[in-house]
């Protein structure tokens, strides 16, 4: 059913007060829409899966929707594809260009140069859930409900994903969620509902005697399964709210990326230059699926909470693949995607088109499609939900995403609907984000030195990246064209 503009202006009453900037604009009518990321999520592991029976919600998705590959930024790191995702530009418009800024400190939602989705929405009117999303601390004023976690590794050591932490103020906005949000947390952490999950993922006991560093894969693992099963409770904690009536439903999963960076070679270990005892592999091989089982348990959770006649987007932020290295690494970690391998998107719902992809995911017929860029996400977005794209988006006017997914009659209606920026009024970024005490910093760039992260660039990735010698993986992943236009914007500089 359409939502009417009225009632989402009046709904909206309170928007100057909250802090947005400029008038409030009307959108036009649209369907809700809801956005699910799966960090890392690849279609050479969902898609044998969903053949198999074991993503049921995702293959469910597809059958009544398109799908295919989502093109993605070089070096692939999440904070940068998750804001670009968010604010259809690219790093050097938004401003967030890797895990840590100049000072060393993870980046901020106040050093974000541009707009998100979850600002512009608010300036027509319209409410919004986020929960989880990259870089959204400290959560913004917006006409709804932000749950924003500290970025990368605010909880500890192990948990390079953000969370929800109790010593850490302006987690959610409004500021009082976040008393409703603790006792969520809490329980979480105190209801055994870990255990339970973590034995999805892998024996538990373990059926081998495991090295140091295999435990430890293991541990890390457990932190942002916690991580995703706590956005998982709020989200639909939120849901049942009866006063919690969101146009734009936004939210994040880390786990697929967890998993795939500690467990590739398990479950590919013909791809590696060095062998892989025999028991280990069978320890492990599936463990990346099993966290794609769960990535579709979640999924099928929060589209049961969503409205009927929601348009629906699932999409990751990269691929993934073997690390090709000739030796293992100190830490264990092998699977790899600095290198920009695509992510998938999948779409449903009233103002999608059927069809697109469906044949090589389902069936396994053919190559996967090429469905668009994550510059696409948010102008296509905006169209869904009845708003002006901008000019000076990546992709002005939704890209080839829009094309190839989003009905001509939905199309027709976003046609020429267009404003110069939605930036004018936007606060200044900071150069610096607030103030965050320094056993918080020292955990997150721990984390992330172990991970290799720090002082990534393109040109560090090539040895990583190169297929071995004796034998090229099955089913490689595809590398993204260079784009056929330049679209509005322009290429970044950085």
């Amino acid at each position: 059913m359409f939502r009417s503009i009225v009632a989402a202006v009046l709904a909206s009453s309170w928007l100057g007060i909250a802090g947005c900037s400029g008038d409030t604009k009307s959108a036009k009518e649209h369907h809700p829409l809801v956005v699910v990321g799966f960090d890392g999520m690849e279609w050479k592991v969902a898609a044998p899966l969903i053949r198999a029976g074991r993503m049921p919600h995702l293959k469910a998705l597809i059958e009544r929707g398109s799908a295919g590959y989502l093109y993605t930024e070089k070096p692939a790191l999440s904070p940068v594809c998750w804001t670009s995702i968010a604010t259809g530009m690219r790093k050097g418009e938004h401003g967030i260009d890797n895990f840590l800024d100049a000072s060393g400190t993870p980046y901020t939602s106040a050093q974000r140069r541009t707009k998100a989705i979850w600002n512009i929405a608010s300036d027509y009117g319209l409410k919004t859930l986020c929960v989880g999303w990259w870089v959204t601390w400290p959560a913004e004023e917006i006409d709804g409900w932000m749950i924003a976690p500290y970025s990368t590794a605010g909880q500890n050591a192990f948990n390079w994903k953000g969370s929800v932490r109790k010593d850490l103020p302006d987690q959610t906005w409004p500021r009082e969620l976040f008393d409703e949000i603790v006792p969520i947390v809490e329980d979480v952490r105190a209801s055994g509902r870990l255990k339970a999950v973590a034995a999805d993922y892998f024996h538990v006991p373990p059926r081998v005697e495991l090295d140091a560093v295999e435990k430890n894969l293991m541990l890390q693992t457990l932190w942002s399964i916690e991580a995703d099963e706590i956005y998982l409770r709020v989200v639909k904690h939120m849901q049942a709210r009866p006063d919690v009536k969101p146009d734009l439903t936004l939210t994040y999963f880390g786990c697929t990326d967890v998993v795939s960076h500690r467990f590739w070679r398990y479950m590919e270990p013909a791809s590696f230059r060095y062998s892989i005892p025999a028991d280990k592999v069978a320890e492990f091989q599936d463990a990346i699926a099993k966290s794609y089982e769960q990535a579709d348990r979640i999924l099928g959770e929060v589209l049961a909470g969503a409205p009927q006649d929601a348009n629906v987007i699932v999409c990751s932020d990269h691929g993934f693949h073997a690390e090709f290295i000739d030796a293992p690494r100190d830490d264990g970690l092998s699977g790899h995607h600095l290198d920009g391998p695509p992510g998938i998107v999948a779409m449903a719902g009233p103002d999608v088109t059927a069809g697109f992809g469906q044949a090589a995911i389902l069936e396994g017929k053919g190559d996967i499609e090429d469905a668009g860029f994550i510059y696409d996400v948010t102008p296509m977005a905006l169209a869904l939900l009845g708003v002006p794209t901008a000019r000076d988006m990546q992709s002005h006017d939704g890209g080839p995403l829009m094309k190839r997914m989003v009905k001509k009659e939905r199309r027709e209606v976003a046609k020429g609907d267009s404003v110069r920026s939605h930036d004018d009024g936007f606060r200044k970024a900071a150069s610096h984000g607030p103030s965050v005490d320094k056993s918080v910093v020292e955990d997150a760039n721990r984390a992330l030195a172990e991970l290799g992260y720090l002082g990534i660039t393109s040109d560090d990735e090539e040895e990583r990246t190169r297929p071995p010698a004796k034998k090229k993986p099955a089913g490689e992943t595809k590398q993204p064209p260079a784009p056929t236009s330049t679209p509005t914007g322009g290429e970044s500089k950085n």
